[in-house]
């Protein structure tokens, strides 16, 4: 086999798998990962985790089927937000959320009120928005590490970074016109 072929076997091969992992096995220092990188099997997961709850709390009762609830996992670390009609369905839905596999914690900040307007969702995701794009636009700021998520004014940062990363994200949320709350469910790293 030439040389070339051999090269786009190894290519093909690398490519195919799935999984590609370049090490640097030559260097002195030992090969660490960086504590704050996800892997695709943690993203994956994550999205994993969002539809089981979802269609669990459709299925858990006819309450929960007709509310509003948003589920995001970053990290296996579950946020409820949205609208329920009673607190027994709130509680009921942070069950649903804690017994699902791969869950390490739940933050349920369903509220106990009538289903939001088409407008305030719209304002959310505009906040939203503004909230990510500002930080996209941070050289000291990993945005790619963190979520951001708007419920009826409130924004919750979530996601992987050092203190002083948090405490950045923050500040950037502060400065956007319309945010009422922030709410940090970071991970430190």
């Amino acid at each position: 086999m030439t040389p070339i072929k051999a090269l786009g076997v190894l290519f093909i091969v690398t490519f195919m798998s799935g999984c590609v992992s370049l090490l640097d096995a030559t260097s002195d220092t030992p090969i660490e990962e960086h504590k704050g990188t996800r892997t695709l099997g943690a993203v994956v997961e994550d999205s994993n985790i969002e539809t089981k709850i979802s269609v669990n709390l459709r299925k858990a009762s006819e309450y929960l089927k007709n509310s509003n609830i948003d589920t995001i996992s970053f990290n296996g670390t579950v946020l409820l937000v949205g609208e329920v009609p009673d607190d027994e369905s709130k509680t009921l839905a942070g069950e649903v959320a804690s017994k699902t596999r791969a869950v390490r914690k739940v933050y349920n900040e369903l509220k106990v009120s009538g289903v939001s307007t088409w407008l305030s969702r719209v304002n959310d995701s505009w906040l939203t928005t503004k909230v990510s794009t500002q930080m996209t636009f941070e050289k000291n700021l990993p945005s790619s590490r963190i979520k951001v998520v708007t419920e009826q004014g409130t924004v919750y940062l979530m996601g992987l970074v050092t203190k002083t990363e948090a405490e950045h994200a923050v500040a950037i949320t502060q400065k956007i016109y319309g945010v009422e709350r922030i709410v940090k469910l970071f991970e430190y790293i």
